[in-house]
């Protein structure tokens, strides 16, 4: 955090936006820790908007870790996620929905940002996603308005809007997600921005057999952990041509390591070091789930898997041929064939042949015909 705040000073975005999964498990002195780095950034003059994930609230598994140990920890509610982030888009709010943590924030004239909160945690949080109907109604409230003024409008929640990974398909799409898709496009929004998969993916919207044909279908980006590696943030561009190009950057840890001194190796070799660490805990867990073949055939068939969920995580794209001709693939196909794991294997390859990393797309022409404006970009 430290080293993406150094970087975000350096770009002066429009504003940083934290799309859920803010803490843990919503533990409440992990959401205060949070609040200060946040506000440092603020105080560097950078605007941050935040929303709630699945994780932050009324999260009964809030713990605090001290080594082996762990010990239950006060989890916060939905009064506490306000008044601790409320700095953070609320209190600047165009609107706010009376009935979940939603908001619109004025991006600047011609573009708003309509922050949907997602989550379900009424009594207790829950993995999957659902826009409560009332905020469905509120949204459509904003969207109605930001039509009559020509404001175009990207929507970002936590819960995907659609179906996009082969391998997690359970609690990851909203579950309301058909009549999502169908407000926004009605509006013809031409961006959808969530979190939640852990994955960098991008997809638009194809129609379910049956379903009647229309002219307009709108895209989603989701954007992988920041937390795991390659440890990026996604960058969203507007043109003045009316373009919206989505693109991803890595936090530049090495920079700040050396800017601040630091001795320790990890951070002066922070990629090379986060993507390892990825690849170890996929590795062990893996490899402790495969019994009764040499160790050796065993570490090269868990290294193949943790190196096909790095780049899945990544968004990078995986040439099957190639994975299928390797040795590692070919004692996955000889000894567990019909294993999970091998299941897995082929999900990835299915789901990652191409590059999840850029988009792009086009807003609604709101601007006067005749208009002089040139085509420099306005990056946040």
């Amino acid at each position: 955090m430290d080293a993406f705040t150094d970087q975000m000073e350096k770009k002066k975005p429009a504003a940083v936006i934290l799309s859920g999964d803010l803490t843990l498990n919503g533990e409440k002195k992990g959401h205060e820790a949070l609040a200060k780095k946040l506000a440092v950034l603020e105080e560097k003059g950078v605007k941050v908007l935040v929303i709630p994930g699945n994780h932050d609230i009324n999260n009964h598994a809030a713990a605090s870790y001290f080594g082996k140990e762990k010990e239950p920890i006060q989890e916060a509610n939905e009064k506490d996620f306000y008044d601790i982030y409320r700095r953070f888009g609320y209190d600047q709010a165009r609107s706010l929905d009376q009935n979940s943590l939603s908001y619109v924030y004025e991006l600047d004239e011609k573009n708003w940002l309509l922050m949907v909160d997602s989550a379900q945690y009424e009594p207790y949080n829950k993995v999957g996603g659902r826009i409560k109907e009332e905020t469905l109604d509120w949204m459509k409230t904003q969207l109605e308005e930001a039509k009559k003024l020509g404001v175009s409008v990207v929507v970002i929640a936590h819960h995907n809007l659609l179906k996009e990974s082969i391998l997690y398909p359970e609690d990851c799409t909203l579950e309301n997600s058909q009549d999502v898709v169908r407000l926004l496009e009605s509006y013809r929004i031409p961006l959808y921005i969530s979190g939640h998969l852990h994955l960098q993916k991008t997809k638009t919207y194809k129609q379910e057999p049956g379903e009647k044909g229309a002219d307009y279908h709108i895209s989603e980006v989701v954007a992988n952990s920041f937390a795991i590696s390659p440890n990026q943030y996604g960058v969203l561009t507007w043109t003045a041509d009316n373009r919206l190009i989505y693109t991803t950057e890595r936090t530049d840890v090495e920079d700040w390591g050396k800017k601040t001194g630091s001795t320790d190796e990890n951070l002066l070799s922070f990629s090379g070091y986060a993507e390892k660490s990825l690849k170890d805990v996929v590795y062990e867990q893996v490899s402790s789930q495969i019994k009764n073949l040499p160790k050796e055939q065993i570490e090269e068939m868990a290294k193949l898997y943790g190196d096909l969920n790095s780049d899945y995580c990544a968004g990078r794209p995986i040439d099957a041929r190639e994975i299928k001709s390797t040795t590692a693939f070919r004692l996955w196909q000889r000894n567990l064939p019909d294993s999970r794991l091998f299941a897995q294997i082929d999900q990835i390859l299915r789901d990652t042949a191409s590059d999840h990393n850029t988009w792009e797309g086009r807003t609604e022409e709101t601007k006067e015909e005749g208009s002089d404006e040139d085509d420099r970009e306005q990056t946040p």
